[in-house]
C-alpha cells in the first residue's frame, strides 16, 4: 500500500494501538495522524508555525515527539486538545527520542553533546557525552531501561547505566563507522551505519556483528528490530528498504518514490516514511 501525502514530506512514522500512523512532517512543518483504510486514508496535518518535528515515539496514551526549537511535545492520541510541550535549555537542538513505559522520556541533544532525561513530565536530566562533538543521533531504549545513542561523528555507540555513560566503540568497515539509526531487541542492539554502508548488532555479551550492503552508498538510515531476532533497514542513498536476517542474510525491497527514512514494523508490514511524499508499506516475511 502507498499513501500519498502531496506536497508533504515525511520523515519519521510509528503507529500507535488504534491503528494510526504517526508522521513527523519536514515540510510543511507539522505532526500528522495518518488513518489508513478503504475506501481512502485519512491524513490529519496539525502544522507547527515556529519549528520543524524530527523523531517521534508513540505509548500506550501519547506520542511524544522532538522539535527543533529545543522542545520536546507530547499529543494525546486521541488528538485532542492543544497537547504539551516541554522547554529544553537553548541550543540542545533534541532529535532521536524514547519514551518508556515508566514515563521517562529519554532524547539526544546535538546541539549540546549531550543525551537527556525528562521525568514526571517536568524534572529534566543532562548527560554529558566523554567525546567532543560526537553528534548523538537516534536513541532506543532496552528491556532493562537502558537507553542507547547512536554517536554519528564519534564511530560509537553510548548506553547510560546507573547515570554513569558508557562507551561502546564500533569496528571499522569500509570506512570510520557514522551510525545514526539505532534499535533494541532481544538479541542486542542493531545500528544503521549511514558512512560505511552496513548494518550491526552489539549482542548482550559484547561481541559485535557487521554486516556491509554490496552498495557503498546505500546510506542506511533507520533500523528497526523484527521479533524474529532479524531487523529492517531504510537505504536512503539507494531507495531501498533491507531486511536483515541475525546471520546477515540481507533481502532488498525497492521502494517507490525518493529518501526513505524512518520505518516502523505492524503486525503484517514494514511502515516507511518517504521524504518524496508518500507512506510505503512492506509485507513482512
Amino acid at each position: 500500500m502507498t499513501i500519498a501525502m502531496p506536497g508533504q514530506a515525511p520523515y519519521a512514522v510509528a503507529g500507535d494501538h488504534t491503528g494510526a500512523l504517526w508522521v513527523t512532517v519536514l515540510t510543511p512543518p507539522g505532526l500528522a495522524r495518518v488513518t489508513p483504510g478503504a475506501p481512502e486514508p485519512v491524513v490529519d496535518h496539525e502544522p507547527l508555525t515556529d519549528a520543524r518535528p524530527m523523531l517521534l515515539s508513540v505509548t500506550a496514551d501519547a506520542v511524544w515527539y522532538s522539535r527543533s526549537d529545543d522542545r520536546l511535545a507530547r499529543r494525546d492520541l486521541t488528538g485532542a486538545g492543544p497537547g504539551t510541550v516541554v522547554g529544553l535549555p537553548g541550543g540542545t537542538a533534541p532529535y532521536g527520542i524514547a519514551a518508556t513505559r515508566g514515563g521517562d522520556v529519554w532524547f539526544t541533544a546535538p546541539g549540546t553533546n549531550q543525551i537527556g532525561r525528562l521525568a514526571g513530565g517536568a524534572a529534566i536530566t543532562l548527560f554529558d557525552l566523554p567525546i567532543p562533538d560526537a553528534r548523538p543521533a537516534m536513541l532506543t531504549v532496552d528491556a532493562a531501561g537502558t537507553p542507547w545513542a547512536a554517536l554519528n561523528g564519534a564511530a560509537c555507540l553510548a548506553r547510560i547505566r546507573d547515570d554513569v555513560v558508557e562507551i561502546v566503540k564500533l569496528p571499522e568497515g569500509r570506512t570510520p563507522p557514522a551510525p545514526v539509526g539505532i534499535t533494541a531487541a532481544e538479541t542486542g542492539i542493531w545500528y544503521a551505519d549511514i558512512a560505511g554502508g552496513s548494518v550491526g548488532r552489539v549482542d548482550p555479551s559484547g561481541e559485535i556483528h557487521q554486516f556491509p550492503f554490496d552498495e557503498p552508498a546505500c546510506r542506511p538510515h533507520a533500523v528497526a528490530a523484527d521479533a524474529d531476532g532479524s531487523c529492517w533497514v531504510t537505504l536512503w542513498g539507494s531507495g531501498e528498504l533491507a531486511h536483515v536476517t541475525a546471520d546477515g542474510e540481507i533481502t532488498l525491497h525497492p521502494l517507490p518514490g525518493d529518501e526513505p527514512h524512518g520505518l516502523w514494523l505492524s503486525e503484517t508490514h514494514v511502515w516507511v516514511a518517504m521524504e518524496s511524499g508518500t507512506l510505503v508499506s512492506v509485507a513482512r516475511m
